[in-house]
C-alpha cells in the first residue's frame, strides 16, 4: 500500500508561516497587561517564536541538521520555563527534524513528546490531538514499530467516534478517520489479521469514495481490499473455539490462544463486539489484578483496542483494561506506550472531574518507570498528570493543609509530595526555572501548616510510606524531603529539626543520586550547628560523615579533614565504641600512608577486642579491611578467612538477602578471582549480589554496574568469548538511555578493552580503549584510581599499537 502521509506538517507549517517574525498567536486573546515583567515575557515569547519559524524555513530547505542544532537549545528552554504551546511546537518540529536526519529515536520521541503534551493541553477530541497521534502512528509505522502504532491509532479512531458522538464531524475529522482506518487496516494485516482488517479497509473506502482521501491512495485500497477478501474467503471455514472454549487460557497452549484470539476478531469483523469482548475477556478471567504475564499481553492488548473502539470514555471496563495494559507496559520498560494509554485515561477523568485512586496510582507507576529509564520528560508530563487526578474536586489554593478534611488532607499531601518528585527530576535535567517554581509552591503549603499538627502530617507522610514496595510516585524519599522542610520550622533544640533534616540530606544523596544539592544541604546543616552546638553533637557528627562521604571523591582533603573532626568528637564519648571503629576504618581510608593506614586499622581491631556489642556491619568491615591487609602482605590464607568469615556471619544472621552482604560479596568475589578462583568468584556474585540486583528495584545504572562487577573481574583474570558477548550487552544497555552515564559507559569500555587484551586481539582492545580515553568523565569522577585507570588504558593502546605494527612488518 502506498504510504499515507499525515497532513500534520502542512498544518503545522501553515500555522508557522501565518504568525510573521516577532509576531506571539494569541488565539484573539488581548495582549499582554502593561508591565515589566509582562513585556518582558512578551518579549522571550516573541524571541522563541522567531527562533521557531527560523527552524521551520530551515526544515522547509532541507537542512535538519542546522535545523535540529538551533532547536535544541530552544526546546531545552521551554521545558524549564516556557509557554506549553510553544513547546508543544517544538516537539513537533523536533519529530520532523529527527526524520530528515534519518534518526529514529529523536524522531519517534518528538512526535510522542507531542501527542502526550496535546493530552495535556488540548481536548482530546481536538483536530489538533487526532493530528499528533496521526502523525506518531506513520512514524511508527515507517519504524515498524507495531505495538506503538495500534495504541496511537486506537486512540485517534476513539477520538473520532467521541467527536461523531458530539454531532456531524467535520471535513478534517473525517479525512483523518479515512488515515487512521487505512493504517489500522494496515497494521491488522501486518500482523495477519484479515478479517479485522478488511473493516478498516472498507471504512477508509468508503470514506475515499466521498473525496475524504486522494484519489492515489484510494485507489490503492480497492487493490488491497481485493486481496483481503479472498483472504477472508481462504480462512472462512477455519473452525473456531466458541466461549465456551476459551475461558481461562492458563490451560491453553499457544495454538489455543491464537484460536481464541482469531475467533474474537471474526466475531468483531461481523459486528458482534460484545462477543469478542466476552471471548477476550475469557481469555483473562483468571488473571490477577496487576499481574498480567507476556503471553497474555496480546489478548490483553486486543481487549483494549476493542473497548476503545466500542465503549465510551468513563466506561469501567475499559478503564479496567486500560489500567492492566498501562502498567503491564510499564513494568516492562516500554513507558512511551504505557503513556499513550495512561495519559489519555488521567486526561478523560480530569476533564469529567471523576477522582479515581487506580488512574492516579497508574500515572505514578509510568512517572517512576520512566524516570528511571532516562525519560525526563515523560516522567514529569506523567506527574503533571497524576497531580491533576490526585487534586480532582479540591485546590491546592484551599484553606491550609493542616485544616483541610482527612480525605482532601491525604490527597493534597500527596499532590504536594508529587511536586517534589517533578522538581527533583527536573534539577536533574537542568531545568532550574520548573525545580524552583515546585520547590516554592511546596514550601508556601508547608509554611501554612501549624506545627502543632507536625506528628498528624508524619503519619500521613514519612510513616505511611516507609517500607512500601509499590512502585509508583510519589516516594518515600519525597515524604522524607517534606518532612525535612517542614522540620526546618522546628526550634532547633527540638530534636526533629536535626533527624528530620539528616533523614532528608540522606534521601536527597542515596534515593536521587544528587550529591551536589545533598552536599551543599549538609554544609549548610553543619554551619547552623555550629552556631547553635548545644546538645546537638551527635546530629554535627552524622553530618560531618555524611558530608565527608560526599566529598571522599571531589576533594579528598576536606573528607578527611571531616572525618577526623567526628572521630574527636565521639572518641571520649562512652558507648560509641561501633561508631569509633567505623570512623577509624574511615581514616584509615584517607591515608595514603600504608604504615599510617594500618595502625589504625590495628587501632579498630583493638577497640573491637575490648567492647561486646559492636554491630555485625562494623565487625564485617573491618574484617574485610583485614582481609584486604593481609591479602597485600602476601597472607593469602589468612585473607580468604576473613573475607569468607565476614560472609559468613551476615549469612548465619540471616541477612543473605539483605543490602548488607552486597559489598562483602563483591569484595570476596575479587579476592577469588586475584587467587584465580575465577568459578568461586562468579558463584559469589550470582548467590549473593545478583539476587538484589533486580533493575526494578535498584533501578537500570545500578543493575549494569552490578553485572559490570563481575564482567571487569573476567575480563581482568579470565576472559573469553562470553565475557565480551556480556560487556557488549552492557554497553548497548547503558548507551540506550536517554540520558547516558558516561562514567558507566567508560567503565564499560575499559572491561573491554582489558578483555580483548586478554584474548589477544589487539586492534579491538585499542579501539575500545581509545573510545574509553575520548569519553569524557564527570569532574566528579576524577580520582585517583580514575587516572591510574586512564594511565592503563594509555600504555594499553601503545602496547597493541606496537603490537599491530610489528604484526604487518615483512
Amino acid at each position: 500500500m502506498k504510504q499515507l502521509i499525515p497532513i500534520g506538517l502542512a498544518i503545522l507549517m501553515g500555522m508557522l508561516a501565518s504568525t510573521g517574525p516577532g509576531q506571539a498567536q494569541t488565539s484573539g486573546a488581548p495582549t499582554a497587561p502593561v508591565g515589566v515583567e509582562a513585556a518582558d515575557a512578551a518579549r522571550r515569547k516573541s524571541d522563541v517564536l522567531d527562533r521557531l519559524t527560523a527552524v521551520y524555513r530551515l526544515l522547509e530547505d532541507d537542512k535538519a541538521r542546522e535545523a535540529m542544532a538551533m532547536l535544541i537549545p530552544v526546546r531545552d528552554a521551554l521545558e524549564d520555563e516556557g509557554d506549553p504551546e510553544l513547546l508543544l511546537t517544538a516537539y513537533d518540529l523536533l519529530g520532523y527534524a529527527g526524520r530528515g536526519l534519518k534518526d529514529r529515536a529523536v524522531e519517534i520521541r518528538g512526535n510522542a513528546q507531542s501527542v502526550i503534551l496535546n493530552y495535556i493541553i488540548a481536548p482530546l477530541n481536538a483536530s489538533d490531538t487526532v493530528i499528533a497521534e496521526l502523525a506518531l502512528a506513520e512514524t511508527y509505522r515507517r519504524h515498524s514499530v507495531q505495538e506503538g502504532k495500534y495504541f496511537a491509532l486506537a486512540n485517534a479512531l476513539a477520538a473520532v467516534e467521541a467527536a461523531r458522538r458530539s454531532g456531524p464531524l467535520t471535513d478534517d475529522m473525517e479525512k483523518m478517520e479515512a488515515m487512521a482506518s487505512a493504517l489500522m487496516g494496515q497494521a491488522l494485516w501486518t500482523d495477519d489479521r484479515p478479517e479485522l482488517a478488511l473493516g478498516f479497509f472498507r471504512r477508509a473506502q468508503l470514506l475515499a469514495r466521498q473525496g475524504h482521501m486522494d484519489p492515489g491512495n484510494a485507489g490503492k485500497l480497492d487493490a488491497v481490499i481485493d486481496e483481503a477478501e479472498l483472504r477472508v474467503a481462504s480462512r472462512a471455514d477455519t473452525p473456531l473455539p466458541g466461549q465456551d472454549g476459551c475461558v481461562g487460557s492458563a490451560g491453553l497452549d499457544k495454538a489455543g490462544m491464537a484460536a481464541c484470539r482469531h475467533a474474537a476478531d471474526r466475531a468483531a469483523a461481523f459486528g458482534d463486539a460484545a462477543g469478542a469482548d466476552a471471548i477476550l475477556s475469557n481469555l483473562l478471567s483468571d488473571v490477577p489484578m496487576g499481574s498480567l504475564r507476556a503471553e497474555r499481553y496480546e489478548a490483553a492488548r486486543d481487549l483494549l483496542v476493542l473497548r476503545q473502539l466500542n465503549r465510551g470514555a468513563r466506561d469501567p471496563d475499559l478503564l479496567a483494561s486500560a489500567d492492566l495494559v498501562a502498567n503491564y507496559l510499564a513494568s516492562k520498560g516500554e513507558v512511551t506506550f504505557a503513556a499513550l494509554i495512561g495519559a489519555r485515561v488521567a486526561r478523560t477523568a480530569i476533564d469529567h472531574g471523576s477522582y479515581d485512586l487506580r488512574i492516579a496510582q497508574m500515572c505514578g507507576h509510568i512517572a517512576r518507570r520512566a524516570s528511571r529509564n532516562g525519560s525526563e520528560e515523560l516522567a514529569r508530563r506523567m506527574l503533571a498528570l497524576q497531580r491533576e487526578v490526585t487534586l480532582i474536586g479540591i485546590s491546592e489554593a484551599d484553606a491550609p493543609l493542616a485544616a483541610a478534611a482527612p480525605e482532601q488532607l491525604e490527597r493534597r499531601l500527596t499532590a504536594a509530595l508529587i511536586r517534589l518528585e517533578s522538581a527533583q527530576i527536573a534539577s536533574a535535567a537542568n531545568h532550574p526555572s520548573r525545580a524552583l517554581a515546585e520547590w516554592g509552591e511546596v514550601d508556601r503549603q508547608v509554611a501554612a501548616i501549624d506545627l502543632a499538627d507536625f506528628e498528624r502530617i508524619e503519619r500521613l507522610t514519612v510513616i505511611n510510606y516507609a517500607g512500601g514496595t509499590e512502585y509508583v510516585f510519589p516516594s518515600y524519599a519525597a515524604a522524607v524531603e517534606f518532612m525535612g522542610r517542614l522540620a526546618r520550622r522546628l526550634p532547633v533544640e527540638d530534636p526533629r529539626h536535626d533527624e528530620a533534616r539528616l533523614a532528608w540530606i540522606g534521601a536527597v544523596d542515596a534515593w536521587w543520586g544528587d550529591s551536589v544539592r545533598a552536599g551543599a544541604m549538609a554544609d549548610e546543616a553543619i554551619r547552623d550547628i555550629r552556631t547553635a552546638p548545644e546538645g546537638r553533637s551527635a546530629a554535627l557528627v552524622s553530618l560531618l560523615k555524611m558530608h565527608a562521604s560526599l566529598v571522599e571523591v571531589s576533594n579528598p582533603p576536606l573528607s578527611a579533614r571531616y572525618t577526623r573532626e567526628a572521630y574527636e568528637i565521639v572518641a571520649g564519648q562512652p558507648g560509641h565504641e561501633t561508631e569509633r571503629i567505623e570512623l577509624l576504618l574511615d581514616m584509615a581510608s584517607d591515608q595514603t600512608d600504608k604504615g599510617l593506614a594500618l595502625a589504625l586499622i590495628g587501632e579498630a581491631q583493638k577497640l573491637r577486642e575490648a567492647t561486646r556489642d559492636i554491630s555485625l556491619p562494623t565487625q564485617v568491615r573491618l574484617d574485610l579491611k583485614r582481609s584486604f591487609q593481609a591479602f597485600d602482605d602476601g597472607d593469602t590464607a589468612l585473607a580468604l578467612r576473613l573475607g569468607e568469615g565476614a560472609v559468613a556471619s551476615l549469612v548465619a544472621a540471616g541477612k543473605k538477602d539483605n543490602w548488607a552482604i552486597v559489598e562483602p560479596a563483591r569484595n570476596l568475589a575479587g579476592l577469588y578471582a586475584a587467587l584465580g578462583r575465577m568459578d568461586d568468584a562468579r558463584k559469589t556474585y550470582e548467590t549473593y549480589v545478583f539476587p538484589l540486583s533486580d533493575a526494578v528495584l535498584v533501578g537500570e545504572e545500578s543493575a549494569i554496574s552490578d553485572q559490570l562487577g563481575l564482567a571487569n573481574l573476567e575480563s581482568y583474570y579470565a576472559p573469553d568469548d562470553r565475557t565480551v558477548r556480556t560487556l557488549s550487552v552492557l554497553l548497548d544497555r547503558a548507551r540506550r538511555r536517554v540520558k547516558a552515564d558516561r562514567d558507566l559507559s567508560q567503565r564499560i569500555l575499559r572491561a573491554q578493552a582489558f578483555a580483548y587484551h586478554g584474548l589477544g586481539d589487539g586492534a579491538k582492545a585499542r579501539a575500545a580503549a581509545l573510545e574509553a580515553l575520548r569519553t569524557a568523565r564527570p569532574p566528579a569522577t576524577d580520582t585517583t584510581n580514575a587516572r591510574e585507570d586512564r594511565k592503563l588504558l594509555e600504555t594499553l593502546v601503545g602496547a597493541d599499537w606496537l603490537g599491530s605494527r610489528k604484526a604487518e612488518m615483512p
